[in-house]
């Protein structure tokens, strides 16, 4: 099942237990903490699966600190700010659930998704629900990146 705006104290602790680096803490609080963002939760049984965070500002490139080589932003945009799924529940449809969702409630929004290209598992997710890469990118940590839009 799937509900928004809640579960914010299982958002941090599944977050604090699955992260892997690949989402800062700054990112995680703001997130958590700002009412302007929609949180997306998967929930079984009592228990918190996994969640996605959406952003709606054309300014998500420059938050985050990433290069913004979208031609032609468009006017209804979401940006998945993070999605994280409980280590325990991997593989079992959370994530795609959650993307699934995000699709059909969002039809008519360029979503956006920023992937790092070390993480094959949420690359290929975000390849098989739509996703196509746009550009690709690397920042001072070396890290590369993929900026994904649903197509």
């Amino acid at each position: 099942m799937i509900i928004e705006n809640d579960c914010l104290d299982d958002i941090q602790r599944i977050w604090n237990e699955n992260n892997k680096g690949y989402i800062s803490y700054e990112c995680n609080q703001r997130s958590i903490k700002d009412e302007e963002m929609l949180k997306i939760v998967y929930k079984e049984n009592d228990k918190v699966y996994g969640y996605a965070v959406l952003y709606f500002g054309k300014d998500f490139c420059e938050l985050e600190k990433y290069p913004n080589n979208i031609k032609n932003m468009p006017n209804r945009i979401a940006y998945i700010w993070e999605i994280v799924t409980d280590v325990n529940h991997l593989r079992e449809g959370v994530a795609t659930c959650i993307l699934e969702y995000i699709r059909k409630k969002f039809k008519g929004y360029s979503v956006f998704s920023c992937i790092n290209l070390s993480n094959t598992p949420s690359f290929r997710l975000h390849e098989n629900i739509g996703f196509k890469t746009i550009y690709e990118f690397k920042l001072d940590n070396n890290f590369e990146y993929a900026m994904m839009e649903l197509k």
